[in-house]
């Protein structure tokens, strides 16, 4: 049986979004979600919910994200889980809009 913690069946969604002059990626899933009190830390590396995890996946995420210009932000999703939103600029001249969700 689920717990009260976790839904019966796990769904995440991915949506790509390309249009006035950024790349948004948004990855939502319908878990827990992340304490508030955590929500600084996960891009920590070392950082892991299974405690003695590797914990660099979000790390290495955020890095790459200001490498190019752009930022992770992390929000509580539609579906109460975690949503992540990873925006890049987008090189001029590249602002068509484009959408694709999994």
């Amino acid at each position: 049986a689920p717990s009260a913690h976790r839904p019966a069946r796990a769904r995440v969604t991915v949506t790509a979004l390309a249009g006035d002059g950024e790349l948004l990626l948004r990855v939502a899933d319908n878990g827990t979600g992340v304490d508030p009190a955590d929500a600084a830390e996960v891009f920590r590396r070392g950082w892991s919910t299974h405690g003695a995890g590797r914990g660099i996946g979000l790390a290495l995420v955020r890095q790459a994200a200001h490498r190019n210009g752009g930022a992770v932000t992390l929000e509580r999703g539609p579906d109460g889980g975690a949503e992540f939103t990873v925006r890049l600029p987008l090189p001029e001249g590249s602002g068509a809009r484009r959408e694709r969700a999994t």
